[in-house]
């Protein structure tokens, strides 16, 4: 980790030559502590966005990278993008109210600023760092600004976000151009297993107001797996009930029913109130019964020895087996008969949980 932050900070260093000491504390506080407070009111924080965007310069890049899972999105650069800052606004909420640092961690960050500077990988006096991290922690670390000079020469406008929203970016700029339609949208998030497609769908449902739908609410019942069905790419997931009893229904209530892979009966009925906006994640959720419903279709990929890892990970060493021998060979075998990665407008590296 702190490997990774002092090639962040030779970078920025390198990249502003009208960096400071105040500069590089401020990186390292967001880089620990991110936004660095709660945020109470999203329409307060919309509202200060509103008025500084108009303010930003245009030139810089969108994201940059400060470390430990976050970055810096740049408001000048927004002027090119097809997204409304209400979703940036809810980026940097998202970001401000769930990613957690501490003082111990932030306190050995900068005792490795100090450091770097004594040993000349940092371009600082040491003697004004070591003072000004003193004065920091005498007032119980604060956020701080940026120094004169800084703004002055950069004039910098940004917030800070999670890495995620800058890996998916594109996949939340074209959601935006498609609501601003009006209509009902429905996304499709297919890909490999442990793909990161449950939680790509669950961040999206903190920066939307949308109905997530599980594949795997969707199985078959013993019933129906006689040898024809599974020896269909894709016939292991019941799509015809799945496209009966939500796809049919979407823009009105409805309610549906899961299917429990344990006791192999339907769980209690869910209600649906409509929405906008509608994510479909999982395996062969673009099963071809189901694919021409939908306005966006997603494929999240994974290096095959990292899907392995999260396997075991998640699943422990028994089911490890299980998924590795049968039911990834399944998956692959439906992604590459049926051409799913083709048919999508997004091809995404996988989601991972990061801070």
């Amino acid at each position: 980790m702190l490997t990774e932050l002092l090639s962040v900070l030779k970078g920025h260093v390198q990249k502003y030559p009208w960096m400071q000491v105040r500069d590089a504390v401020k990186l390292i506080y967001q880089n620990e502590m991110g936004p660095g407070h709660m945020i109470k009111s999203e329409a307060d924080s919309l509202r200060r966005l509103e008025m500084e965007f108009p303010k930003s310069q245009a030139g810089s890049a969108l994201f940059e990278d400060i470390g430990n899972g976050l970055c810096r999105l740049y408001l000048g650069a927004l002027r090119e993008q097809d997204i409304t800052l209400g979703t940036v606004n809810r980026f940097f909420l998202h970001t401000a109210n769930n990613h957690r640092g501490s003082i111990p961690a932030l306190e050995e960050k900068l005792s490795a600023l100090a450091e770097a500077c004594r040993t000349g990988d940092l371009p600082f006096s040491v003697e004004e760092a070591v003072a000004f991290i003193q004065e920091c922690r005498r007032q119980g670390y604060p956020p701080i600004s940026h120094s004169e000079a800084y703004r002055r020469q950069y004039s910098p406008a940004y917030r800070v976000v999670m890495a995620a929203f800058r890996d998916y970016f594109p996949l939340f700029a074209r959601i935006d151009a498609l609501m601003r339609t009006g209509e009902t949208i429905k996304v499709a998030i297919d890909g490999m297993s442990c793909s990161g497609k449950s939680s790509l769908a669950a961040l999206l449902e903190k920066i939307y107001d949308c109905n997530v739908f599980h594949m795997d609410d969707f199985f078959l019942p013993r019933e129906m797996k006689i040898p024809q069905r599974l020896a269909e790419p894709g016939g292991n997931v019941h799509y015809e009930r799945f496209a009966e009893e939500v796809l049919t229904k979407l823009g009105h209530p409805f309610s549906y029913r899961p299917f429990n892979c344990r006791s192999q009966s339907l769980a209690p009925a869910i209600a649906v109130i409509p929405k906008q906006l509608n994510i479909i994640e999982g395996a062969y959720s673009l099963h071809p019964a189901l694919a021409k419903a939908y306005d966006l279709k997603v494929f999240l990929a994974i290096d095959p020895e990292e899907q392995s890892q999260r396997v075991l990970v998640r699943n422990g060493e028994e089911m490890h087996k299980i998924f590795m021998g049968h039911w990834i060979p399944l998956e692959n075998h439906y992604f590459q008969t049926l051409n799913i990665k083709d048919q999508c407008d997004f091809v995404l590296p996988g989601f991972a949980d990061k801070k």
